[in-house]
């Protein structure tokens, strides 16, 4: 299977028992009985989840591609659901229990004004939980199996309440839909599955592909006013178990991380600046790497005569990431990086 970390996206109610007899179907199984069956439809446990892009609380945006190389529990919501509000609580408990084997819980509302989301999830959904909002349902209902509640037509609905497992290659470990007849808000069975993955979990690394070890992201909404300097900031999150090379790589021949900028009227842009590597042990000697979340800035200065209006900068980010046993081949990646100029100077 992959790494122990695990991010845990929770989309159901219920999960299995240590011990039973693996030619049970799961949904027989105490906990599980809400489990989706074959004749639902896709998606199913196997399956690769659909990938999402959503709004989260702090204003970014979220991308399920974030979430290889960790396990997750991806959970729908809605603040007028009775029984999702009840398992607020401990879901943020669940979040904050497993992050120590890099867990991440997801909860995504669904079809919900921006306003009532928003009050609701500061005042109860715990920060150790990545709160999301699909406004439209557009997203969630790629979820639902086609077969499966078959009267609703909204087949975003479908997805209220429900619970998934999600491991570190983006696949769907468990699909649980709600069951209210042996409801419990505590996910006591969820945790049980979440634990008999990780115990079968293999010590060493996934192998990703090089583009999904890496997850890029940039700080939005850059502002700058002529004749003033700001700066661009492009953040990397490398998997668990993965390292790439640092901007000052160790020996000539392994691929530095670095990330080039095209000039851009109007704008002075200074090389990046790198964070301090983290030392990897190699056999008898250490190797200069980034491991984990990094920030990579770049300073800029916009000329005074500048015109108004957004800048659009084409970068190309090159890396390569390895385990404590292999490399993958190097990767690269094209970036569009925005900064919009003030129509005036912001000076007194």
């Amino acid at each position: 299977m992959t790494t122990r970390s695990v991010t845990i996206a929770l989309v159901a109610l219920s999960v299995a028992c240590a011990g039973t007899k693996p030619d049970v179907p799961i949904w027989e199984r105490p906990g599980l009985y809400g489990a989706v069956r074959p004749e639902m439809g896709h998606p199913q446990p196997g399956d690769a989840a659909p990938d999402f892009e959503l709004p989260s609380r702090n204003g970014g945006t979220f991308r399920s591609q974030e979430l290889r190389g960790r396990w997750a529990v991806l959970h729908f919501t809605a603040s007028w659901c009775p029984y999702c509000d009840a398992e607020v609580e401990h879901l943020g408990k669940l979040a904050a229990e497993y992050a120590s084997r890099d867990v991440r819980v997801v909860l995504v509302d669904i079809k919900e004004d921006e306003a009532r989301w928003t009050e609701y999830a500061s005042a109860h959904v715990s920060p150790s939980v990545i709160a999301l909002r699909d406004a439209t349902g557009e997203w969630t209902k790629r979820y639902a199996p086609p077969h499966a509640q078959p009267s609703f037509d909204d087949r975003a609905q479908v997805m209220l309440d429900t619970t998934l497992i999600l491991d570190p290659k983006g696949e769907i470990r468990l699909f649980l839909m709600p069951d209210s007849k042996h409801y419990d808000p505590t996910f006591k069975a969820v945790r049980a599955e979440l634990d008999r993955f990780l115990l079968e979990a293999p010590p060493s690394a996934i192998t990703l592909a090089p583009e999904s070890v890496v997850a890029v992201e940039s700080r939005e909404g850059v502002f700058a006013a002529p004749g003033a300097t700001g700066e661009i900031v492009v953040r990397l999150r490398v998997a668990p178990g993965y390292h790439v090379m640092s901007d000052k790589p160790s020996a000539p021949e392994y691929i530095a991380t670095r990330l080039r900028l095209d000039e851009t009227e109007g704008l002075t842009l200074e090389e990046p600046r790198y964070p301090p590597p983290a030392a990897f042990r190699l056999v008898d000697h250490e190797i200069a790497t980034f491991k984990g979340n990094i920030e990579v800035r770049v300073p800029f200065h916009v000329a005074p005569g500048a015109a108004p209006g957004p800048r659009t900068i084409k970068a190309t980010l090159r890396y390569q990431s390895c385990t404590e046993t292999a490399c993958l081949f190097p990767a690269t990646r094209e970036l569009k990086l925005a900064v919009n100029v003030a129509a005036r100077s912001l000076s007194p």
